[in-house]
């Protein structure tokens, strides 16, 4: 697996690549973590297909220049640095914040991608946060950005059961992200509902989604916006991070979603 640097929209950004295979897997993190978080994934997937994992601008070992951070212009970067790599036959893997970066992706060029993965996602889709409590989370995050950050990862990501070892490696990844890109970056996307929905609305490519259940889904609200074209498949025991706490289990799902939608291509 090589480490590489590309200069995508006037970001540096660095990713895994394995370089060889006929179809190409691309996992996209989610907002404060970095590309590490798929290594159970890289590993195991480069036997059979062309894996890359890409730490998105502002995280990870990636560059922060940009003033705009923004869902779309994340997508912006992962078309680009589709086109600029000349990949194909694509499957996107997104997670959390991730998956909306792969909406924004397909939504500009479709052409080389054959297949959409969301993790742990959209499971009230729809559903807006109310104003005033965006407008405290982001006060909040202005006076004390680290604690904040914390107790938020705390009450939203993790579970009473999650692994002592991944509940200290997130909550140092959310702590040590930059304000500059976070605050922005949460602000964006606790009010992209509407945006988000449309682009569901807009999809041709079925969405399979992967779901941890120690947090429900409403499939009403995705029979919505998704009418037939979504595959929900859920996993157990563990908390918002089943590639990191239940690799396993996930990768053997992955394989499985992957072979369905290979089949479709052939």
């Amino acid at each position: 697996m090589k480490t590489i640097n590309i200069k995508i929209n006037g970001e540096n950004l660095v990713y895994y690549d394995s370089e060889k295979g006929d179809t190409t897997l691309l996992f996209i993190h989610g907002a404060f973590i970095n590309k590490e978080y798929w290594n159970e994934q890289l590993s195991h997937f480069s036997k059979t297909y062309r894996v890359l994992a890409v730490d998105l601008a502002g995280h990870g070992n990636s560059s922060h220049y940009r003033t705009d951070w923004t869902v779309q212009e994340y997508g912006r970067d992962i078309s680009e640095f589709i086109k600029k790599l000349s990949l194909r036959n694509v499957v996107l893997i997104g997670h959390s914040f991730g998956s909306d970066v792969m909406l924004e992706t397909v939504a500009l060029d479709p052409a080389q991608i054959i297949g959409l993965i969301e993790v742990d996602h959209m499971k009230s889709v729809g559903v807006e946060v109310p104003q005033e409590t965006i407008e405290h989370l982001i006060a909040n995050l202005r006076t004390d950005f680290a604690n904040t950050c914390e107790q938020f990862a705390r009450q939203a990501l993790l579970s009473e059961g999650t692994d002592p070892g991944l509940v200290a490696r997130l909550l140092k990844d959310y702590r040590e992200m930059n304000p500059e890109v976070g605050i922005p970056l949460i602000e964006n996307t606790f009010t992209y509902t509407k945006r988000e929905t449309e682009l569901l609305r807009g999809l041709n490519l079925k969405l399979h989604l992967i779901h941890v259940d120690y947090m429900p889904t409403s499939e009403e609200n995705l029979r919505k916006y998704l009418a037939g074209n979504y595959q929900l498949h859920k996993i157990s025991g563990s908390c918002h991070y089943p590639m990191l706490e239940n690799p396993i289990e996930f990768n053997v799902l992955l394989e499985q979603i992957l072979s369905t939608i290979e089949d479709k291509q052939r």
